[in-house]
């Protein structure tokens, strides 16, 4: 079988910096296993070509700048080069409307919601959030046409099929997210004891609400003396950036809120296993990688009662409900899950058995195949695999 995937990768030199790029790193390896496998990479800023984990990647260069090209001029040339390439499915990772044009067999793995993401990243009033309004308005039409002409959706958290009705009309393929292999590696990462540390992963900005963490965080470090935070992340607002920083100065707690950057998986897999609790306080999500990684470490979740969360926290169990537009609040349940006695075996065990890579890997596989075969056999097998 010949598979042109589709979707986000970091250019050459450059780390993972998001989670769709690092679901489709933990992918091409276990793919191109048995098939033949072809990445291409829209929106890059040259055209190249390279290899990665043994597969051909294409580097296609944006047409222009801006959002709303991807389902235009983008589109247009991804619809060449695959019809060059003449595979037997294409895989779209991420948006719909950059394979509109596509004429060959498609799957569509939803990972956001692009037209929300807009919103939720908006900075200030006025103009300027209405153009993004307006935008995401013509966003979410090109999603929902391109969604219905590809048919076939990979649904990696039930909240996908809530935030997009339409969906119900398709065929549907539910199939959970991979994890990177070196986060369910043996190591020391079940261990229950846990310095009282926090750590939060995701662009720093306005839709990862960064701020909140490290507003709550430092309520519970003032009556914590041993209690910490390291973001992990980019910044993807740089005024913003600024922002949290000015607060982390003007606190007295530089030595105790790190910013550590963009870290490799392995990096990441290391901080996790010092960490009592991993923090997401996001103003848009749908099923966040930063979740799983934790929880396949041991390391109980605080994030909103919101998207596809419910879905991957059980309250006590595996992590807690974080407090929407409350200090306060935030800051008290942050404090509760550094006191909980959380069964981080039990944590590790469970995420690592949901998220296996080899797994989702073969699942992809049999959509693959019911896609081209029209097998609703394979369909009603795979809607059992929750």
């Amino acid at each position: 079988m010949k598979v042109v995937m589709v979707g986000d990768y970091p250019e050459p030199g450059k780390r993972i910096s998001g989670g769709v790029e690092r679901v489709i790193d933990t992918l091409l390896p276990e793919l191109a296993r048995t098939v033949d496998l072809t990445l291409i990479v829209p929106a890059a800023s040259q055209d190249a070509t390279c290899d990665h984990r043994g597969v051909r990647t294409i580097y296609m260069q944006r047409a222009r700048p801006g959002s709303l090209h991807y389902w235009t001029s983008d589109a247009v040339r991804l619809a060449r080069m695959v019809e060059n390439l003449r595979p037997d499915i294409v895989h779209l990772q991420g948006v719909a409307g950059i394979g509109r044009l596509v004429s060959c067999p498609r799957i569509l793995t939803v990972h956001g919601f692009l037209h929300k993401d807009m919103v939720a990243s908006a900075r200030g009033i006025g103009a300027g959030l209405l153009a993004r309004h307006l935008a995401g308005q013509v966003i979410r039409i090109v999603e929902k046409r391109a969604r219905r002409r590809i048919g076939h959706v990979i649904s990696i958290n039930p909240y996908v099929q809530e935030a997009l009705p339409d969906i119900a009309r398709l065929e549907r393929y539910p199939i959970p997210n991979p994890l990177d292999p070196v986060f369910v590696t043996q190591d020391r990462e079940t261990c229950p004891s846990r310095a009282r540390h926090i750590v939060s992963v995701g662009r720093i900005g306005p839709r990862k609400n960064t701020l909140a963490v490290i507003v709550a965080a430092a309520k519970v470090m003032r009556h914590d003396p041993d209690a910490s935070l390291t973001i992990c992340g980019d910044a993807s607002d740089d005024a913003y950036f600024a922002k949290c920083n000015d607060f982390i100065a003007a606190e007295g707690l530089t030595g105790r809120i790190r910013m550590a950057g963009n870290l490799s998986s392995s990096e990441l897999a290391a901080l996790l296993d010092r960490a009592s609790c991993l923090v997401m306080a996001s103003r848009q999500e749908t099923a966040p990688m930063a979740i799983a990684e934790a929880q396949a470490r041991g390391v109980a979740v605080v994030a909103p009662k919101a998207f596809g969360i419910p879905y991957m926290i059980e309250p006590g169990v595996n992590g807690l409900f974080w407090p929407v537009d409350d200090p306060a609040a935030q800051a008290t349940m942050l404090a509760r899950a550094l006191d909980h006695a959380w069964d981080r075996v039990a944590i590790a065990r469970v995420a690592r058995e949901t998220y296996g890579a080899r797994d989702v890997a073969a699942r992809t596989l049999e959509a693959y195949r019911a896609v081209l075969g029209g097998r609703s056999d394979v369909r009603r097998d795979l809607a059992h695999q929750r």
